[in-house]
């Protein structure tokens, strides 16, 4: 594909803003070296940019108007060569909001433009230089949680799945040529028996992508456990206890959590968002009440509760309360304390019911606690990297709709309409496969897109 040179230069600044090490403000377009090679002063060597070699790296000064502005590192990466397949030139000045963002304004008031959100990734995309499963993948790469969730972006950033949605296009553009032989030559016959093999082949592979689809959506989006029970059971050391960190504050005196403290952890490269929440119970404290109100929130939008029992004490009406709220809810009753002796008059758990018992302070039955909290969330199956696909809302629902359109195809043979009847199912399956490989994708969707990239992105 020929390089689209757009007619602007975009740059933004590509690292977090903040104290660092280095802080790198990224230039892409027709202009990029002219507008660097304008505002670098070299050392040494009196070479401009605009006379360099492509992939070599630069010592100099960043000067404005005859003002050093600071000590940088320029690397020069020549079209088609470039990660937007586009001039881009990366200046690498020392990290810090201050110094950073004023290499960002010279190179705007020399006539740059801000990059909006995931530009550069977006004109790699527009000249070919990657596919709109691979820009997302970018996208997954950056917001990854958990090791496994990154090696599945990158596997997906390797084309994993553009190979496989390639390959099902293929093969059904063969179907349907088939299919065609029919209407156009009327008096050829079409072998039936052959072609509902093949078919019932893709449509096996389409749910095969979509279980691995599902898989990813765990990786991604992860899963929501909320820890919940009345005042002073050890929520908050259950928390820490699962983090590996002292994360929330503990104390003996009964209603210190006063608001939800949020902190995901990885279960077997599962992100889970654990929510340790206030206790549970009748108060006239205003401040409290706001907390017991934020905790039923964080359960009503979790996917998991661990509901806290002191074992140690006395079953009280609150416990009971709780227990019963909670019953028709997915949880675990997590039996705190179980270093100390165990209170009697304890009812036994439901035979529906899960329960454990720990002790948060000393660790006991902590790891046993996590392999419970991951068989309720995902059933046990851990996703393994060659085994998920890292895949976006609106992928996921092509994928359903190219396997509806597949099983149609399959019951329009069964019934034997007549070939022209065939060939639509076809055709829609053909069509949402190429959606799938970005093909006649909608603005609306790349918009979409992009907008949940970073600037410098």
């Amino acid at each position: 594909m020929d390089v689209l040179f757009s007619d602007e230069t975009i740059a933004a600044i590509s690292t977090p803003l903040g104290e660092g090490g280095i802080g790198i403000v990224r230039l892409s377009g027709s202009r990029a070296v002219d507008i660097a090679a304008d505002l670098f002063e070299p050392a040494g060597n009196p070479a401009s940019l605009r006379d360099v070699e492509t992939h070599t790296l630069h010592y100099g000064r960043i000067v404005s108007d005859g003002h050093p502005i600071d000590e940088v590192l320029v690397s020069l990466m020549r079209a088609p060569r470039s990660y937007t397949r586009e001039d881009v030139v990366e200046i690498n000045c020392h990290g810090g909001v201050v110094a950073t963002r004023a290499v960002l304004d010279a190179v705007l008031r020399n006539g740059a433009r801000l990059a909006e959100r995931g530009e550069f990734t977006r004109r790699a995309l527009l000249n070919g230089r990657i596919s709109l499963d691979q820009a997302q993948a970018v996208l997954d790469i950056v917001q990854a949680k958990t090791s496994l969730g990154l090696e599945a972006a990158v596997d997906r950033l390797a084309g994993r799945f553009s190979a496989a949605i390639a390959g099902l296009r293929t093969r059904i553009a063969d179907l349907l040529a088939d299919v065609e032989v029919e209407i156009d030559f009327p008096d050829v016959d079409v072998e039936t028996d052959r072609i509902r093999p093949r078919l019932v082949s893709a449509i096996a592979d389409v749910g095969r992508l979509i279980r691995q689809a599902d898989g990813g959506r765990v990786l991604r989006e992860g899963r929501t456990v909320a820890i919940v029970g009345r005042p002073n059971v050890g929520k908050s050391t259950l928390l820490n206890a699962l983090l590996a960190e002292d994360r929330a504050i503990v104390t003996p005196i009964p209603g210190t959590t006063r608001d939800t403290v949020e902190e995901i952890a990885s279960f077997e490269g599962v992100p889970v968002r654990l929510i340790d929440t206030a206790g549970m119970r009748d108060t006239d404290d205003v401040v409290e009440s706001v907390g017991v109100e934020r905790t039923r929130n964080a359960m009503a939008r979790s996917d998991l509760l661990l509901l806290v029992l002191d074992r140690s004490e006395s079953w009280t009406s609150e416990d009971h309360c709780l227990e019963q709220e909670t019953r028709d809810l997915p949880r675990i009753l997590v039996r705190n304390k179980a270093d100390r002796p165990k209170s009697p008059g304890w009812p036994p758990a439901a035979d529906d019911t899960v329960a454990v018992d720990v002790s948060a302070s000393t660790g006991d039955g902590i790891e046993g606690l996590r392999a419970t909290i991951l068989e309720c969330l995902v059933g046990g199956e851990v996703p393994n990297r060659s085994g998920v696909l890292m895949l976006d809302t609106w992928e996921r629902d092509l994928l359903h709709r190219l396997r509806d359109a597949l099983v149609g195809t399959r019951a329009s043979l069964d019934v034997g309409l007549t070939p022209d009847m065939v060939s639509e199912d076809l055709r829609s399956a053909y069509r949402i496969s190429g959606e799938l490989q970005g093909i006649d994708v909608s603005e609306s969707i790349l918009d979409s897109i992009f907008a949940r990239f970073c600037i410098g992105k």
